[in-house]
């Protein structure tokens, strides 16, 4: 695997694993982020969105940006040791088709940040 791609939590035991023994921060009140320290020194992470978050293309939308937001961090060379599952909490109608990308961006820097510290 590349350095420059982080790796993906794909198991319903590792998200089960994080939500028991992780710690939690919500950097907005849409988004909540699940994390711990691995072994695995490398960044993981997984991404939840309920079907109350939107249709298929909203939260297929919302993974995409999760991934490039990492690729871009890890190319910059913010990595971070760490299993980090992001989770887009049902909003009203139309909340995360509205969503610009610059909000996600600034959301998930100051969750990040958080997240490096506490680690």
């Amino acid at each position: 695997m590349e350095s420059n791609s982080p790796l993906i939590i794909k198991r319903s035991s590792e998200f089960l694993s994080l939500k028991q023994t992780g710690k939690r921060y919500w950097p907005t009140k849409w988004l909540l982020l699940n994390y711990q320290k691995n072994s695995v020194g490398q960044l993981r992470f997984g991404v939840t969105a309920s079907r109350k978050v939107g249709s298929a293309v909203v939260r297929n939308k919302l993974k995409r940006w999760s991934r490039e937001y990492f690729r871009a961090s890890l190319m910059a060379g913010k990595s971070i040791e760490a299993d980090i599952n992001i989770i887009f909490k049902p909003m009203d109608a139309n909340f995360y088709k509205g969503l610009p990308y610059e909000e996600f961006i600034k959301s998930m820097d100051r969750g990040l940040d958080v997240v490096r510290k506490n680690i």
